[in-house]
């Protein structure tokens, strides 16, 4: 890693309080806990609901009965994600996103790919096939994405992915791809802070991890959350 894309990095991580030797050794704190479920009627990024776009729930609870826990293990430069659903819509397409923009100056520009505040919960490593399915890309998306899983007949699911940087006090290895989407060329693809509401000046980050559904086109746009609903978060 040269000069300049270490100091970028170490900036944005001083911004949260944490050091770049506190990155680059990887924190072995992990996490095993519930996640949040969205409050009925919440509107995701792109403006969807729940209510409007998802199978009408049989209870007439639109879901909020839905659970979700989280593990996530570390182990030097990389972690293990495990997200366990039950009880969400039945039969239905879900992405996993971690966020990047953060508050008091930690990455305001957001992702340096797409400019938005999160980015596929996704090894670097598959970011050229997560591009090549992106709305500039292929405006049809896909029916599955490195960083997505579909929940069976009773609204279950169990989603785990191996990742190649620490997502607890970590950086996104944006640099392991050379593509972005048109117009963004001009930011540089390197590693940047994972923005985490649970750190010092951090807390009013909407979250860490969020997961959310695609009912109008049971499609993932890769790189862009595309039209979504929001249902669960951590924290």
């Amino acid at each position: 890693m040269n000069r300049l894309k270490m100091t970028t990095l170490a900036v944005a991580l001083l911004g949260m309080g944490i050091s770049s030797s506190a990155v680059l050794a990887a924190s072995n704190k992990a996490i095993d806990d519930d996640m949040t479920r969205r409050p009925a009627g919440s509107t995701s990024g792109s403006g969807d609901t729940i209510e409007a776009n998802c199978p009408v729930d049989p209870s007439g609870n639109a879901w909020q009965g839905a659970t979700a826990t989280l593990e996530v293990k570390q182990k030097g430069s990389g972690s293990k994600v495990e997200i366990d659903v039950e009880g969400a819509a039945p039969d239905t397409l879900f992405t996993v996103w971690v966020r990047i923009k953060g508050k008091n100056g930690l990455n305001p520009a957001g992702s340096p790919l797409t400019g938005g505040g999160a980015t596929p919960l996704a090894p670097g490593s598959a970011l050229d096939g997560l591009n090549a399915i992106s709305p500039w890309v292929d405006p049809a998306g896909a029916p599955a994405s490195a960083n997505s899983f579909t929940t069976d007949a009773s609204g279950d699911a169990d989603f785990e992915i191996n990742l190649d940087f620490p997502v607890v006090r970590g950086a996104y290895p944006f640099q392991m791809t050379a593509t972005s989407r048109p117009g963004h060329e001009g930011h540089a693809n390197v590693p940047t802070a994972i923005a985490d509401p649970r750190e010092p000046g951090q807390q009013d980050t909407p979250f860490l991890i969020r997961v959310v559904s695609h009912c109008t086109d049971g499609a993932s746009h890769g790189l862009s959350p595309a039209t979504r609903e929001a249902w669960f978060q951590y924290p």
